[in-house]
């Protein structure tokens, strides 16, 4: 049962929609890929942290077991963020088993603290290094990773086990690190974030402190500015993205101006700039970097499974801070593209990158010698319910549609049944019955996505209009009895055109139904050369697949397409005729893409006959 959301703003803060509380239920497309994580993601990963070491460190350190430091990137919080998502998943289905497993863990952790507070696996048995090498050595990164698991259990449970190591390590690092003490902030940002979550679990004013400490130093990795010196955002996209939500966190909690302000500048520059159309971010392999403005090669996209997870932390954040549901519009397209193909449909491999073409070379596995990306995602599935609806004084907020079954209680103390019956994201009915436990004045926030064109809106089977845009507000007293709201968004394949300014995009298109972002695969499309067809306009077809990839909407058409030899380069007078033929493709959604080995693929498509003598 979710008692709160996965961030709990303080009743002072600053937050213009708060995390509902209450038991929330999913079922359909998101309940099931959240199944599966519990079934066959979350046990199958731990069998690989007992193979490769991640726990055995822990009983090294803790004198439990001889042998040498299994030493990766950041490897303790690989543990943290499992032990997350599964504090997570006991608030979407009690696990007695679960439960007993981390408290097992929890127990072994506090062994391997030392009593100073500190916990690293590495660097206790290498303590002359021990905050030496902070712009490389995670630290502190891990101990936020800590913090966020601590307070995960805490919620979940009520046991408060995890989080008092997790707060012995946390006051440790306050009388560490400051002015006149180490002045050094972390080369990975993410514990800002996790400071400020433990300052709202445990009222602790001095780790919201020592958040703004780290924020007011240069940061090394990513161009040596504090967070308010920014330009925009730049470097390794995991840590800006972090660093970007642990600042709203911040602004949140103490209304500082100046943050928001930055914070609205570097959003800006993102959003309007540096964002695939799938939602990743970061473009380069280089640094695992964000690139410069329109830098968004398709091949070479990064897009690390990582930083599209942190973009959704930022905007969701963001959203909470501003009430606008331009913030949840990016929260969606990346969780149904750049987040879900991150992991197959069986639950068991992963992507680090997630390009928008490949020629064969991108294969998920099972492990990563840094294996920072599957437990990450294994906690925002686990999380996933908890972004469902935001509450205020007015009323409830539905921020994300699926098939659902929720317990919700408004800030008065009443509360309110909400089921939503849909097949979100491939159709666009929806079906949200409403029935308070007492009768109630209070309004019901739905939010049309941008992608919309058209949409309907009925309450008791009663039409409403539909002019605005953003949030449809019903308000209305409403009767201890249930009402039924029916929702209509307009699904269909439409064509996306690229900002001109994308080289990598120039003369291109892609193909988009409802918040779903399509491709083309080889395995479907055998005698087309996806990186030389050309889209013929108004020819799509969108066809219910049952059987296909966990079942989905295809989308055919024609293409152009053509394997004639054609020179490096030509000067244009004599550049060869291009003979062409006519090849019907099938496109399938981008999140389901290499489930089937990889025979290449593409997101976008040529649109136009670009070289051709006859132009």
């Amino acid at each position: 049962m979710w008692k709160t959301g996965v961030i709990k703003p303080k009743d002072s803060s600053k937050a213009k929609i708060f995390p509902a509380t209450g038991d929330i239920k999913t079922s359909g497309f998101l309940g099931n890929r959240i199944k599966t994580n519990r079934k066959k993601s979350i046990p199958s990963l731990y069998n690989l942290f007992l193979k490769y070491g991640e726990i055995d460190n822990f009983r090294i350190v803790a004198g439990e077991k001889k042998g040498k430091i299994v030493r990766r990137l950041a490897t303790d919080s690989n543990l943290y963020k499992w032990m997350e998502a599964v504090s997570y998943d006991i608030n979407n289905q009690m696990d007695k088993e679960n439960e007993k497993l981390l408290d097992s863990l929890i127990s072994l952790i506090g062994k391997a603290q030392e009593a100073s507070g500190y916990i690293n696996t590495f660097y206790t048995k290498y303590k002359k290094e021990r905050f030496k090498n902070l712009i490389n050595s995670h630290e502190l990164y891990c101990g936020g990773h800590l913090i966020q698991a601590a307070i995960a259990y805490h919620r979940a449970t009520g046991k408060d086990n995890l989080l008092k190591i997790a707060v012995k390590w946390a006051d440790y690092i306050c009388k560490r690190f400051g002015k006149g003490k180490v002045e050094e902030n972390d080369g990975h940002p993410e514990v800002e974030m996790s400071l400020v979550e433990l300052y709202r679990e445990t009222g602790k004013e001095r780790y919201l402190e020592l958040a703004n400490y780290f924020m007011s130093l240069p940061y090394k990795h990513l161009g040596n500015y504090s967070f308010l010196k920014f330009p925009q955002v730049l470097g390794h996209a995991v840590r800006m993205m972090y660093l970007c939500a642990g600042a709203t966190d911040y602004y949140i909690e103490t209304g500082d101006e100046r943050y928001y302000k930055k914070l609205l500048s570097l959003w800006q520059d993102t959003a309007e700039k540096k964002i695939y159309i799938t939602g990743g971010i970061g473009s380069r392999y280089c640094g695992e970097a964000i690139g410069l403005s329109y830098e968004l090669p398709n091949l070479r996209a990064y897009a690390e499974s990582c930083a599209n997870i942190a973009f959704m932390m930022w905007a969701y954040r963001m959203f909470l801070a501003e009430g606008s549901p331009d913030f949840m519009d990016v929260f969606e397209t990346i969780l149904y593209n750049g987040f879900l193909s991150g992991i197959s449909l069986n639950g068991e491999t992963y992507f680090y990158v997630n390009p928008l073409a490949s020629k064969g070379e991108h294969k998920r596995v099972a492990w990563y010698d840094c294996c920072c990306c599957p437990p990450n995602i294994q906690r925002m599935l686990a999380s996933l319910p908890s972004y469902f609806y935001g509450l205020t004084r007015e009323g409830i907020w539905i921020n994300l549609y699926g098939a659902s079954d929720s317990r919700i209680k408004l800030l008065s103390g009443n509360q309110v049944k909400i089921i939503q019956q849909t097949e979100y994201p491939f159709e666009g009915r929806i079906t949200i019955d409403i029935t308070p436990e007492k009768k109630e004045k209070f309004a019901l926030f739905l939010r049309i996505p941008e992608w919309v064109n058209s949409y309907s809106v009925k309450v008791n089977g009663k039409p409403m209009p539909c002019k605005s845009r953003g949030h449809i507000k019903i308000q209305s007293i409403w009767e201890a009895v249930k009402t039924r709201i029916e929702l209509e968004f307009e699904v269909r394949p439409a064509l996306y055109i690229p900002h001109p300014e994308i080289e990598s995009t120039k003369n291109c298109i892609a193909i988009k139904r409802g918040p779903l972002v399509y491709c083309l695969e080889g395995i479907d499309n055998p005698g087309i050369n996806l990186f030389n067809c050309i889209l013929v306009e108004d020819t799509l077809i969108e066809k219910k697949e049952g059987n296909l990839l966990g079942g989905v909407y295809t989308i055919s058409g024609e293409v152009l397409t053509s394997d004639q030899k054609l020179p490096l380069y030509e000067q244009k007078s004599r550049y060869p005729e291009i003979k062409y033929r006519k090849r019907r493709f099938k496109a399938i959604p981008y999140y389901a893409w290499a489930n089937r080995g990889n025979k290449g693929m593409t997101v976008y498509l040529r649109y136009g006959r670009g070289l051709d003598k006859d132009l």
